[in-house]
C-alpha cells in the first residue's frame, strides 16, 4: 500500500497514474519532475530501444517494480523481446552486444556511481558525447524515479 495519500488530479493532466497521484501531492515539484521525465525521452538522441534498455537496467538494479511494470510495455513497443526483458531482470546481459550492451553497462555504472575513465571510454566507442550525456541524465532520472516509487511503496497499476 502506498505510504502517501494519493492526490486528486486535475482533468487537464495528460497522465493519471499512481506515480502522478503521489508526485502531485506537491504540484510545483510534480511539474519539474514531469517535465524532466518527458525531456529525458523527447529530447534524447538515443534510439527508443536503447532508452528503454537503460530504463529497465536502472529500474531493475534498484528493484523498482513500478518502473519495471511501466516501462516493459514501452520496451516491447521499442522492439525489446520478452526474453531480453527476462535477461535484464535476471542480470544475464550476455544476450546484448555492441552499442546496446554498452548502453546497459554504462547505465549500470552511472547508477552504481562507478563511471571511471575506463567505463567512459568503453561507452564512448559506441556513443557521441551528447548521447553519453543523454544516458547519464536518463539513468540519473530513473534512479530518482525508482527510489521515489520504492520509498513511497507506490502501488502497481491494475490496468
Amino acid at each position: 500500500m502506498t505510504r502517501i495519500a494519493p492526490a486528486e488530479l486535475p482533468d487537464d493532466l495528460p497522465i493519471h497514474n499512481n506515480l502522478v497521484r503521489a508526485t502531485y501531492r506537491n504540484p510545483d515539484l510534480h511539474r519539474g519532475f514531469a517535465s524532466l521525465s518527458g525531456r529525458v525521452h523527447s529530447a534524447s538522441h538515443l534510439p527508443d530501444r536503447a532508452r528503454e534498455l537503460v530504463v529497465l537496467r536502472v529500474s531493475n538494479l534498484l528493484g523498482a517494480a513500478y518502473e519495471l511494470q511501466q516501462h516493459e510495455r514501452g520496451a516491447r513497443r521499442a522492439g525489446v523481446t520478452d526474453e531480453e526483458i527476462a535477461a535484464l531482470r535476471s542480470g544475464d546481459l550476455s544476450a546484448f552486444i555492441g552499442s546496446e550492451r554498452a548502453a546497459i553497462d554504462f547505465a549500470g555504472a552511472v547508477e552504481q556511481n562507478a563511471v571511471d575513465d575506463a567505463a567512459w571510454a568503453a561507452a564512448a566507442r559506441h556513443f557521441s558525447e551528447v548521447e553519453l550525456l543523454d544516458i547519464v541524465l536518463l539513468a540519473g532520472f530513473y534512479g530518482l524515479a525508482s527510489r521515489f516509487v520504492n520509498a513511497l511503496a507506490i502501488d502497481l497499476e491494475t490496468a
